[in-house]
């Protein structure tokens, strides 16, 4: 997939990957509206002065499960996978 090397920006990425199979697209969706939300969080808590982006968890909670969906299928993939591969020994 070399097409995912590029530098893009996270939500092509996204859309990228799930084009290509590899996430859902309903996940893939999820996981850039998540990212959208976080980044205009932050941008209006630096608006604000805010030092760091630090919000209620209960405001994010759909946004932060959908993220913690994602990275459970890639993780879990990626384990399925590795524990089907022969030993190299």
């Amino acid at each position: 997939f070399a097409d995912m090397m590029d530098n893009i920006g996270n939500i092509a990425l996204l859309e990228r990957a799930a084009a290509f199979g590899l996430l859902a697209p309903a996940q893939a969706q999820q996981a850039a509206d998540a990212y959208r939300h976080y980044r205009s969080v932050q941008h209006a808590l630096r608006l604000q002065g805010a030092t760091y982006a630090r919000v209620d968890p209960e405001s994010i909670k759909a946004h932060r499960q959908a993220v913690c969906n994602l990275w459970d299928s890639l993780i879990v993939t990626r384990q399925e996978s590795d524990s089907t591969e022969p030993d190299s020994d």
